[in-house]
């Protein structure tokens, strides 16, 4: 044979074999491609899927021919490619058995395929999984599919287009019944039977639009929307059909409202059963659509269509029923839902009970109660949303708010006096519900729902006081809930028991700043006159208050403790020389010489304020920090107080003794302080 013949067949024959390993290289990129496509979602319609080499029971024909080059000499050979059932885009499971499409590689570095040859200098790429045919692909094995919150109400351009369409057909509805109405064609029963007829046909017409949207949507060789397709938790709510929904259940509810107020054919009763029954159809239509928006529509429609039914006590027990059925049905599709169903009714029913003395007492008892299963309702569907929804609704502990609002008025109902007692109840129960919230789980959603709650436990215990019948009294109670709270948030450590024990320490001061008139100690005129023993009493509270708000802010402000220190000692120093001057008052009132009562009673607090800036300026106690300059402070107040207080206040021998306890005082002060300031003394100086 010539030569030059033989190294022609060993060319061809090598460049066979490369275009083998291409087709094959090709196959794999397809068959790749194709497991990809398949795992993404539904192929378009219209195409075929490519069958991967590698699958089981894939065609022979579609399998690539490796050509093996021959030696020297020596004819190619052509043989196809064993066909592989598994490859590395099978699941888990479908392994090839050991030895059935041939024994497996003996070493890892080995190629997959021993009919071709490894290329060292060909570069490997990890980001093309068809070409590693060594690594299995394994689908993570338990990984459960999570479920993704329902979305709130989408407002697109076609929703608004929809709602406005809606509405100009039903006002050209309306103009053509007024048309004909004016012409006498259509008596008032066919306008009923019309109006009826027509919103039966826009349901009917929105569900028939509804059904065909979803088959098409859901339909894999008609879809063509991706998103829709791989949203498994929500349904494609046609716009369209949402508006023909919605104006056909608003066209139901007014013919209704006609029957009842115009023709009077209906009874009140009837027609508020009617009106909800078409609210619940809308709300189950919204939760079997999960539209938040229809839900919006339905709940808020109606209930500020029932105002044309009648305005007594049976629209907002009408109203906080709507409320309740759209909590239970529709809670969980959105932020705007929740608005809807506790913010309406909640200032409905407030609105009602701040009038309640004006009705009725069975209708008193009706407007006590449905507020109360409101606001049980209202905790309830928080505390669910909150503790046991996975994943839990954000913000869903907000509704309690709204629907506890009507509580507040509660106590001032006549039918209650006195309410006290009730306002007292109530707000136990929402601070033990922010208790349990508060223990059950230190997630975000918990925090809130126990802030939430705390929040109106406290506003309620506050507001109750208001009902005690005394300005002093409440002022007292006001000042022991303050005192309370502050010793919580030292104890437990809650930011919202923080927040409302800072609250409550400043409305109890200026309550007591309003009420007591503490600045009355500085007219002996006016102390004689209007104090009493509850000014005695609510200052002995405020000093408490001051020395519990110093321990409580020392703890929250470590390194502001000096300062803290300082003005708390002040404040409580303060509130008690009004004690001390408002109990003189009393007892000399008592003994028939209050104004002597008031005299003594201002020595006793000048003596007093200088006797502590002496113990302040010579204690050696390290706990104490910065003692030294809070006695200077208090001892310059001090000498400010005798020489323009009891100079121009004190008479005769009041002054004296005053003026010779704060002078002795002093010196005592002087020859201790410089005892210990002498370079010899044991004291260091200051």
């Amino acid at each position: 044979m010539n030569p030059q013949q033989s190294d022609l067949q060993r060319a061809l024959a090598d460049l066979d074999a490369r275009l083998g390993r291409i087709t094959a290289e090709v196959g794999e990129v397809r068959a790749g491609l194709s497991a990809l496509a398949r795992q993404s979602g539904p192929a378009v319609a219209g195409e075929s899927p490519v069958e991967s080499p590698w699958r089981a029971g894939a065609p022979a024909q579609g399998t690539p021919h490796l050509v093996t080059p021959a030696p020297a000499g020596a004819p190619s050979q052509s043989a196809p490619a064993p066909a592989r059932p598994g490859g590395p885009w099978r699941p888990p499971g479908q392994d090839d058995p050991t030895g059935r499409y041939g024994p497996p590689p003996a070493h890892p570095d080995r190629p997959a395929h021993p009919d071709r040859p490894a290329h060292p200098d060909r570069p490997a790429h990890p980001d093309r999984p068809w070409q590693q045919a060594d690594r299995l692909w394994q689908q993570p094995a338990g990984a459960a599919p999570r479920r993704s919150p329902r979305r709130g109400p989408r407002i697109t351009a076609a929703t608004v287009i929809a709602a406005i369409g809606g509405s100009v057909m039903l006002a050209g509805i309306a103009f053509l019944l007024v048309v004909a109405i004016q012409a006498g064609l259509f008596p008032p029963l066919a306008r009923v039977v019309a109006a009826a007829v027509l919103a039966v046909v826009l349901v009917g017409l929105g569900l028939r639009l509804q059904s065909r949207h979803e088959s098409a949507t859901t339909d894999p060789a008609a879809h063509t929307d991706p998103r829709a397709a791989s949203d498994p938790d929500g349904t494609p709510v046609n716009p369209g059909a949402l508006a023909l929904v919605g104006t056909g259940l608003a066209a139901a509810m007014l013919d209704v409202i006609a029957s009842t107020t115009l023709y009077l054919w209906i009874p009140v009763p009837a027609a508020y059963m009617f009106v909800g029954g078409l609210a619940l159809g809308g709300m189950a239509l919204a939760g079997r659509w999960s539209s938040g928006l229809l839900a919006c529509l339905v709940s808020a429609g109606t209930m500020l269509l029932a105002p044309l039914i009648s305005t007594g006590v049976e629209l907002p027990i009408f109203v906080a029923i709507v409320g309740i059925a759209t909590a239970v049905l529709a809670a969980e599709l959105g932020a705007a839902v929740r608005v809807v169903w506790s913010v309406l009714p909640g200032f409905l029913l407030a609105g009602y009970l701040s009038q309640a003395a004006l009705h009725s007492r069975g209708e008193q008892i009706a407007l006590i109660a449905t507020p109360l299963v409101f606001a049980t309702v209202g905790v309830g569907v928080a505390w669910y949303d909150t503790a046991h929804r996975r994943p839990a609704l954000a913000n869903a502990a907000l509704v309690v708010v709204p629907t506890a609002l009507p509580l507040a008025l509660l106590p001032a109902t006549h039918l209650l006096r006195p309410g006290w007692p009730v306002g007292l109840a109530l707000a136990a129960a929402y601070l033990a519900v922010a208790v349990l919230a508060g223990r059950t789980g230190r997630e975000r959603a918990h925090v809130l729902l126990a802030a939430v709650t705390g929040f109106v436990g406290s506003a309620l215990l506050l507001l109750t006081w208001v009902e005690l019948g005394g300005r002093e009294l409440t002022g007292f109670a006001l000042t022991l809930s303050a005192l309370a709270y502050v010793v919580s948030a030292g104890l437990w450590g809650r930011r919202w028991v923080d927040l409302v024990a800072a609250a409550a320490s400043v409305i109890a001061v200026l309550v007591y700043a309003a009420v007591n008139r503490p600045h009355l100690v500085l007219s002996d005129r006016l102390a004689v006159r209007e104090f009493t023993y509850w000014d005695v009493v609510s200052a002995f509270a405020i000093t408490a208050l001051a020395v519990a708000v110093t321990w409580w802010a020392r703890r929250r402000l470590p390194r502001e403790s000096t300062r803290v220190m300082m003005v708390g000692a002040v404040v409580a120093l303060a509130a008690f020389s009004v004690m001390v001057v408002a109990a003189g008052v009393v007892i000399g009132d008592l003994t028939g010489v209050a104004r002597n009562g008031f005299l003594a009673a201002h020595l006793v607090v000048t003596v007093l304020w200088i006797c502590c800036a002496a113990w302040l300026v010579l204690t050696a106690n390290p706990r104490i920090a910065d003692a030294r300059r809070l006695g200077f402070v208090l001892g310059s107040l001090a000498l400010a107080k005798l020489l323009l207080l009891d100079l121009a206040t004190l008479p005769g021998l009041f002054r004296v003794l005053s003026f010779i306890a704060v002078g002795a005082v002093m010196l005592a002060v002087a020859v201790r302080y410089r005892r210990e300031t002498e370079p010899s003394g044991s004291g260091s100086p200051t």
